[in-house]
């Protein structure tokens, strides 16, 4: 690694989330998670890319918006329209290559898993489960599904997991608790 990258400031700036419905998206996320629209654009037309083994863009109609959660993180949600490909005909599952998660950390699990549930537009793979034993023993968490099909994961854990026995090291906790 050259000496230039190795001394780069590097921060998580967002995650980016393809939808079918960008005001659907913005609202779900505004209302369940309390996120903020920062701001909206587009249409943009012919935003494709080149990707390995083609040899043009797809032609697309490209919509965005970003919405800010908290002070935690920015989403970038994607919405693409007018393909000329064929678009496949669901969201790839986390075990699927490209397959991805995105998890909320909440301090009411329980609470907030049955509020989710009342929505009615959301489907709940799993009940909130506590880990038992290994790195992360103590930790809740649990699994969903919006309308579109991105998987979304609600965690909650306390510092002081198993894994601190063994490093120095700490994953990075909400704002409101700090650091261990």
């Amino acid at each position: 690694m050259s000496e230039a990258v190795r001394s780069a400031r590097v921060a998580f700036d967002h995650v980016g989330l393809s939808v079918p419905d960008l005001e659907e998206a913005i609202a779900f996320f505004v209302d369940a998670f309390d996120c903020e629209l920062v701001f909206t654009a587009g249409p943009y037309e012919n935003t494709g890319w080149v990707w390995p083994g083609e040899t043009e863009p797809e032609s697309l109609t490209l919509r965005l918006a970003v919405l800010r959660q908290g002070d935690t993180t920015n989403i970038e949600l994607l919405e693409y329209k007018d393909r000329t490909r064929e678009e496949p005909n669901r969201a790839p599952r986390p075990a699927d290559p490209g397959g991805n998660h995105i998890a909320f950390f909440v301090d009411d699990i329980h609470g907030f898993e049955q509020r989710l549930r009342a929505r009615g537009d959301v489907h709940f793979m799993n009940a909130t489960e506590t880990e038992e034993g290994g790195p992360i023993g103590g930790a809740e968490w649990c699994y969903f599904l919006t309308s579109w099909g991105q998987t979304i994961e609600l965690i909650r854990w306390d510092p002081g997991l198993p894994y601190e026995q063994t490093t120095s090291r700490r994953m990075v906790p909400p704002p409101w608790i700090g650091r261990a």
